[in-house]
């Protein structure tokens, strides 16, 4: 009522497993994937409280998989309290390895080296990207396109546009690669969540191809397939603007939904702005 528009909210927020997120969908493909390539040992990069991190651990624990977390400094803050809490305490609960690393190359690094011991003792890593998000992850995503296209079915509707945040390109490049094998084509847009100069429109594009070729399409995706708007990312990843606490704010008065500060809420920033201006 109050933006004058139906806005439907898939809750991949409420999974059952480890506190739910995007990322199982994921998951459920990169872990079937490492069982299948007769991995004892998951490894994975994230920032210090990734989401994706927690996951990736409370799921490879609950497959039989060492889980083993390489996590860096990605977002400007230094109090305590952000190093201790939070998704740490769940990786701990499981009883992750976690590894400290300043950066995407010292992380990499870092990967590389306990790589080579963990096979020298005849253990064999698995290496899962940052955010889940290559062609094997994106998969989760190619389905959660033809769930929505049931759900709207028994609604006996049509979506207009399906949205989302992005930060690594996985559930984008996911939806878009389903919008491509389906019958039934749907508007789809992400919102980046932190500033960018056209690498996450880069990666999108690679991994959804990639994905399409996993699929059996012949079909390649070109930068113009690519709805992906910077305009609402605020100034660095992982911190929120006034502005987005304030849409965090109208959807928990109006819908009791909590939008997280770090994906979410910029994401639906952009919508409502991209809403209101028609």
């Amino acid at each position: 009522k109050a933006l004058g528009v139906d806005i439907f909210i898939k809750r991949d927020d409420l999974f059952s497993v480890g506190f739910g997120g995007n990322k199982l969908r994921k998951l459920e493909y990169l872990l079937g994937d490492a069982k299948k390539k007769g991995a004892t040992h998951i490894f994975t990069i994230g920032a210090i409280q990734s989401n994706h991190a927690r996951m990736t651990a409370i799921a490879a624990k609950m497959f039989g998989f060492e889980i083993e977390l390489f996590l860096k400094k990605s977002v400007p803050v230094n109090k305590k309290s952000y190093f201790e809490n939070g998704n740490i305490i769940l990786n701990n609960i499981v009883d992750a390895t976690i590894h400290e690393v300043q950066d995407n190359a010292s992380a990499y690094k870092a990967v590389d080296e306990r790589k080579s011991i963990l096979e020298k003792e005849g253990k064999k890593p698995y290496i899962i990207p940052i955010g889940g998000s290559n062609g094997v992850g994106t998969l989760g995503y190619v389905d959660c396109y033809f769930e929505i296209l049931k759900q709207q079915s028994q609604l006996g509707m049509k979506f207009d546009l399906i949205s989302t945040a992005s930060g690594s390109g996985g559930t984008h490049g996911g939806l878009i690669v389903a919008n491509v094998l389906s019958d039934v084509k749907t508007k789809i847009k992400a919102y980046n969540v932190e500033p960018d100069q056209g690498q996450l429109a880069a990666h999108t594009l690679k991994i959804a191809n990639e994905a399409l070729d996993l699929c059996g399409s012949r079909v390649t995706l070109l930068n113009s397939d690519i709805d992906l708007s910077n305009q609402y990312a605020g100034n660095a990843y992982g911190i929120p603007e006034d502005y987005h606490i304030d849409t965090i704010k109208f959807l928990a008065k109006h819908e009791g939904i909590f939008l997280d500060p770090v994906y979410t809420s910029k994401a639906f920033t952009g919508l409502i702005m991209d809403i209101q201006n028609n």
